[in-house]
This record gives structure tokens, C-alpha cells and sequence, in this order.
């Protein structure tokens, strides 16, 4: 049976190319990776709070394959409503599909605080009101945001088509010389190919919304296996 170590359940927004070949890149030898769809068009705030009706239909969907862990693969949608929000999103999912749920908004600030990081800089895709609503939602979490820039698209399905190559310079570019870390936000966001070259080139770690929900998916079925090549989050599991 495929997923003999561990199946991983994804609720992906419609729109979303990237989240599950990254996930299914970064996957142990027996762990398998499945999905279910969550409609969604715009990357704008009220798109994001809409796509969360379709939460727990995705959620029971996946419940049917017995997965050992649901994550709700989709940044901006779990932090959308805060901190509360987040649990409560988390919580939903747990109950419709029976099983751990993780968000990737939650699995960030996991993700930062096992790297005992606390002063960040961000890039995203996203427009100014998301990229708003994310920084009050690390903050509430502990962390400072010293810098921050989103690329303004406001086209779900065009995220994905941005090339890691342009991914990589707005990293670069975001860097405040007084963080401990750098996020790139957004699970239609390409990243894997870039995590490592971006830790050797800035001495930094890296969290990438993909890399830190699929960190979090490990955990939370106890699949204990160093991950390399995708950053030091996962290069550190135990």
C-alpha cells in the first residue's frame, strides 16, 4: 500500500499548482502525499475568507483515505482571521477528516520558533491587505517583522507561474541585515529549488510556506527522518 509509512492529506486551494509536487518532492521514501481542492480565484483578503467554507467539505473528503495528517495547505487562508482564526480552522479540520491537522500558517510560526528565530523578513506574492494581515498575525505570535514586499499579484492561479529565479532576488532583496531569518510566504509560491542556495548565500535559514507545512505534517505523524536539500528545518528533524 502506497503511504506505508504515513499518508499526508493536503486541502489545496483550486488555483494552487506548486503545493503538491513541492510536497511530494520533499516526501521520505513511504510517505505519500493526497489532495483535495478548495474552490478559490482571487488572492485578495475576501477570496481567502470565502475559500474557508469549502474547508471542511475538503477535510471529510480526505477522512475517507485514513490519513495520519490533514494540512490545510494554504497560507494567506490560515491566517486570514488571525490567531483565532487559525485554531479554529485547525480544530474544524481535526473533527471532519478524524485525524492531526496542521495549517501552514501555524506550521511557520512552529517552524521559527523550533529555529529559535525571532526577527524576520518576508517576501510574498500577495498584495498589501494580505501581506497586512500577515504581519499582525506574526507579531501575535511573537515575532517581528522588520521588512517585508509582496509582488502585488492578485491573480491566484498566476502565483504559481512567478519563476524561483524571481522568487530568489525578492528574498535577497527583502533582507534587513538585523534578521535572524527570512520567510517567503505562500504555498503557490515556488521555492525548493531555491532554499538551499538562499542559506549558503545569506547565512540565514530559510522558511518557505511548503517546507514548513510539509515539516509540520512529518512531525505530527512522528516521521523522524532528516529531509535534505530543502532547508534546515527539515535538515534538523531527529
Amino acid at each position: 500500500m502506497y503511504g506505508w509509512r504515513g499518508r499526508v492529506g493536503l486541502l489545496v486551494p483550486a488555483a494552487n499548482t506548486v503545493v503538491e509536487p513541492e510536497c511530494m518532492e520533499m516526501a521520505p521514501v513511504g510517505v505519500a502525499v493526497y489532495a483535495s481542492r478548495m474552490l478559490n480565484l482571487r488572492a485578495d483578503v475576501a477570496d481567502n475568507q470565502a475559500m474557508l467554507a469549502h474547508a471542511e467539505r475538503a477535510a471529510t473528503e480526505l477522512g475517507r483515505m485514513k490519513p495520519d495528517v490533514v494540512a490545510f495547505a494554504c497560507t494567506s487562508g490560515s491566517f486570514v482571521e488571525g490567531v483565532a482564526g487559525e485554531e479554529s480552522l485547525r480544530h474544524k479540520i481535526e473533527k471532519a477528516a478524524g485525524c492531526p491537522a496542521v495549517t501552514t500558517a501555524g506550521a511557520v510560526a512552529a517552524a521559527l520558533r523550533d529555529l529559535a528565530v525571532t526577527r524576520i523578513s518576508m517576501a510574498t506574492p500577495y498584495l498589501d491587505e494580505v501581506n497586512e494581515r500577515e504581519v499582525a498575525f506574526l507579531e501575535a505570535q511573537g515575532f517581528e517583522v522588520l521588512k517585508f514586499k509582496g509582488l502585488q499579484i492578485d491573480d491566484a492561479f498566476s502565483i504559481g507561474k512567478v519563476e524561483p529565479s524571481e522568487v530568489y532576488r525578492l528574498a535577497r532583496d527583502v533582507v534587513d541585515p538585523r534578521s535572524d531569518a527570512i520567510f517567503i510566504s505562500c504555498t503557490n509560491f515556488r521555492t525548493i529549488e531555491i532554499i538551499d542556495a538562499l542559506e549558503r548565500d545569506t547565512g540565514l535559514p530559510v522558511v518557505t510556506s511548503n517546507q514548513a507545512t510539509f515539516w509540520a505534517s512529518l512531525e505530527a505523524m512522528n516521521c523522524q527522518e532528516p529531509v535534505i536539500g530543502y532547508g534546515r528545518i527539515l535538515e534538523l528533524a531527529d
